[in-house]
């Protein structure tokens, strides 16, 4: 009896040992490979830069900078170029809801994830002169390891009106007075940016800008001194 009881005891013994050697063992397993996917992915965590020439469909260029954090595809994406049809007001609505369609392929030319974006997402980019000369957005979406590793090159779809309708003459008319410069009732920045579709804007004093052969004057708090 006393030799069956130390065998038992040996073999629980030997069970316990070896399912403690298993678990240090899957442990270890599980830390090696934990450390090797967050090695792999820290290399995604720079980014990536990416370009579309759409000068000669719709007037701009498009800059895409992506990443991958935490399985979330970060993206920004910057618009060089604000062609008139973007500022026409009769296709505002129509264009608020469009959108441009990022594709990301893969070496082989098939697509790996595809990211629409609408207009009203992006922001304006101001220009020294108060005149829009781009758009800026930024987003993210989850995306696995695997699918960023397939990513070669980016192909741009759109969905934007871009022919501006003829004008009628009351229109002509209408837009003449909305780019008066001296017109009542609008503010500095505004009135500075119209004065400068007449040309280079200069400050020539204090207060004092100059385009284009006509002028503006302000008070030192910003309201209109004087305007030709």
């Amino acid at each position: 009896m006393k030799s069956f009881l130390l065998a038992v005891a040996k073999l629980a013994t030997g069970l316990f040992l070896a399912s403690v050697a298993l678990a240090i063992v899957i442990g270890l397993y599980s830390w090696v490979a934990d450390s090797y996917e967050r090695r792999q992915a820290q290399q995604y965590e720079s980014p990536r830069e990416w370009s579309a020439d759409l000068s000669k469909n719709l007037g701009m260029e498009l800059h895409v900078k992506t990443k991958v954090v935490s399985g979330k595809l970060l993206l920004s994406v910057d618009v060089a170029g604000y062609p008139a049809y973007l500022a026409d007001p009769r296709l505002a609505e129509q264009n608020r809801k469009a959108q441009f369609i990022l594709n990301f392929m893969d070496s082989d030319g098939f697509r790996v994830l595809s990211q629409p974006i609408e207009l009203s997402e992006f922001s304006a980019i101001v220009g020294t002169k108060g005149v829009e000369i781009g758009l800026r957005t930024q987003l993210e979406k989850y995306v696995s390891i695997e699918e960023y590793k397939r990513f070669k090159s980016l192909q741009v779809e759109w969905t934007l009106e871009t022919k501006i309708p003829p004008a009628t003459v009351s229109n002509v008319q209408k837009d003449q007075r909305l780019l008066d410069h001296c017109a009542p009732g609008i503010s500095r920045a505004e009135r500075l940016k119209r004065l400068a579709k007449y040309g280079e804007l200069r400050e020539t004093g204090v207060g004092f800008y100059s385009a284009g052969g006509r002028s503006v004057k302000f008070f030192y708090d910003g309201t209109l001194l004087s305007c030709s």
